[in-house]
């Protein structure tokens, strides 16, 4: 089942087995009442566990009972070899919320370190207790720079990260479970996903704008080479004309320049960043010297010009039917890659499936 993707999520990281027996009912409690700020305050839980001596079964616990109705995602992580063991008790009334997404191996260790360096899926990091796994796991978080609660009063490897994130951070007076209140703890949590979220989404901002940038430039250089191309064959077909035997060849590559051209410049002035040069250069020149030449066919019918086996010389009509040619050629070019580039965004929007 697919749920609410949107939230912030945060992975539930730890376990209750090597905390002092005289702490285990309190260590249960903060775990609740985690769970419960953590749903007030609009975040998702990732956890991988369901065990009792484990630390998501009593956050998922808190979690689910202050959620509002229509709200929460829990998503559960688990690999093959586990199937059928993650199993919350909360789904009973709650399986909307509940979205399964096993690792493709039969291994949870190495999936389950994966899932938190993966750029998307995890937004922050609850850590309670736990050993090695904990530690590590707290470890890759900080190397990611998330956001992390971690509670220090039951001792294990979240204290060790708690210690470790006060040493390297004094300015942001990281407090001991205890010194403020749950809800506190959790709404320093999600100021820290608002932060790193909005960094993240300038970052993103300027990567595109940077991938746009490089884009744009090699659609302005295809643009530029074409119409020099185009210029080149111009100079050839007005100024410094070849035989008359040669003047087609010229008149045939101005026209595919041109229409190239003219796709070209459509595409710089009213493309997308997406758009590939290369398609407009091809549609273009094929729009080009078609159009083109059923323009100019008609005009040798009647006066063929350089096509006659007599010519010697290239006559004025000649260069004005060359010149006439090219404005249509850029024309088209315009008005096919436009053509094209609208058909292809239309098939895209069309859904095609059975009826």
């Amino acid at each position: 089942m697919v749920v609410n993707a949107d939230y912030p999520f945060v992975a539930v990281i730890g376990g209750l087995w090597n905390v002092d027996p005289a702490k285990i009912v309190a260590a249960k409690k903060a775990a609740n009442e985690v769970g419960a700020e953590l749903a007030k305050a609009g975040f998702g839980l990732l956890v991988y566990f369901s065990n009792d001596e484990s630390l998501e079964p009593h956050v998922v616990a808190g979690y689910c009972e202050a959620l509002a109705n229509g709200a929460g995602a829990v998503r559960v992580r688990h690999a093959q070899s586990q199937q059928g063991e993650v199993v919350f008790k909360e789904e009973a009334a709650r399986r909307d919320i509940f979205d399964y997404r096993p690792f493709p191996s039969d291994d949870w260790e190495a999936p389950f370190y994966r899932s938190l360096a993966e750029e998307e899926g995890v937004d922050a990091v609850l850590l309670l207790g736990g050993a090695t796994s904990t530690l590590i796991a707290g470890q890759i978080a900080v190397a990611r720079r998330l956001p992390i609660l971690a509670i220090d009063a039951f001792g294990g490897s979240a204290a060790k990260i708690w210690s470790q994130l006060a040493q390297a951070s004094p300015d942001k007076k990281h407090q001991s479970w205890g010194k403020l209140s749950a809800k506190d703890f959790v709404q320093q949590l999600k100021t820290e996903c608002m932060a790193r979220a909005a960094v993240n989404k300038e970052r993103l901002r300027r990567e595109n704008l940077f991938s746009e940038i490089v884009v744009r430039r090699q659609q302005t250089a295809f643009a530029a080479s074409a119409f020099g191309l185009l210029l080149a064959t111009l100079f050839l077909g007005m100024v410094y004309t070849p035989f008359p035997s040669w003047y087609p060849i010229v008149m045939f590559f101005g026209l595919i320049f041109a229409g190239a051209t003219g796709a070209l410049i459509r595409l710089v002035l009213w493309g997308t960043a997406e758009s590939d040069p290369w398609v407009s250069f091809l549609l273009g020149s094929v729009a080009g010297f078609v159009v083109g030449l059923a323009y100019l066919i008609p005009q040798w019918v009647g006066a063929p010009g350089v096509l006659e086996p007599s010519a010697d010389i290239v006559g004025a009509t000649d260069k004005i039917q060359f010149a006439s040619a090219i404005l249509v050629a850029v024309s088209a070019g315009v008005g096919f890659d436009t053509v094209f580039n609208r058909l292809q965004k239309q098939a895209q929007e069309i859904r095609v499936g059975p009826s």
